[in-house]
């Protein structure tokens, strides 16, 4: 796998941020080989349209493929027992959504991310633990925020401060611990008038402080660890359907086209 061909964040936000459809979706086959990518848009609203082209999509899949199916999920592992759609769709996202349209292919299930306590690792050899540790809490704190199903921003902190140190080894586990930090980077105390600049703060196309740095060195690390776990199950003669987010399809892209072309 030539992880050089995959897009740097800049050059995505450069040339195909805002241009490009969302969801994602491009097909590469060889052989009685097939993968099919996803490239969803983040979402836990049951009534998002996409979900009626994920399931056509899956449909396209089957069709296209032998019985040597994988499908990888970004994020970590999930229950893969749902409960029906909807409340499947409201815990888990596009992963809930997933597993619940494929729940009688038989397909293997995988989740190619590496996990918070490797992407820590990582990280920590190129920035201040501290600011790491920052840069997971702003990210889950970030995305449920987004989301609007997981509390009130306090209550959001909260549960992103436990998170965080549950999974990062020295983390702190209390909302004080990173609203020094954030104080510390920011110039300002962490409330509820910072909301948008938490949300920016982990998104790897902004560059507002240190933490987007991190953003960005870590979505690098991320995306080189996916297509290589992508190689292996392909190399093992599967048909993988992938379902990320639509930019980690453009930016992933090149590498797996040269990938299932070689």
């Amino acid at each position: 796998m030539d992880t050089n061909l995959l897009l740097t964040d800049e050059e995505y936000l450069q040339k195909f941020a805002g241009k490009h459809e969302t969801p994602y979706i491009y097909k590469l086959l060889r052989g009685n080989q097939a993968l099919f990518y996803f490239g969803v848009r983040h979402s836990r609203k049951p009534d998002d349209p996409q979900w009626s082209q994920l399931a056509d999509e899956w449909g396209k899949f089957i069709a296209a493929t032998g019985e040597k199916r994988a499908i990888m999920f970004e994020g970590g592992q999930i229950p893969t027992s749902t409960e029906e759609r909807d409340e499947a769709i409201r815990k888990f996202g596009e992963s809930g959504a997933l597993l619940f349209i494929a729940r009688d292919a038989g397909a293997e299930l995988s989740w190619p991310d590496p996990t918070m306590a490797q992407e820590a690792e990582k990280l920590q050899t190129m920035f201040e633990a501290a600011q790491v540790a920052y840069f997971f809490f702003a990210r889950s704190a970030g995305a449920w925020l987004r989301s609007g199903t997981m509390g009130t921003f306090d209550e959001v902190l909260a549960k992103a401060a436990t998170a965080t140190s549950t999974r990062i080894p020295g983390a702190p586990a209390d909302v004080g611990a990173y609203s020094v930090i954030h104080e510390t980077i920011f110039g300002h105390p962490l409330e509820s008038a910072q909301q948008e600049q938490l949300i920016r703060a982990s998104a790897p196309v902004y560059h507002d402080s240190v933490i987007n740095d991190i953003a960005r060195a870590d979505s690098r690390f991320r995306n080189e660890h996916i297509v290589t776990e992508v190689e292996k199950f392909w190399n093992k003669g599967y048909s993988i359907f992938m379902l990320f987010g639509a930019a980690h399809a453009v930016i992933q892209e090149p590498a797996l086209r040269a990938l299932v072309n070689g």
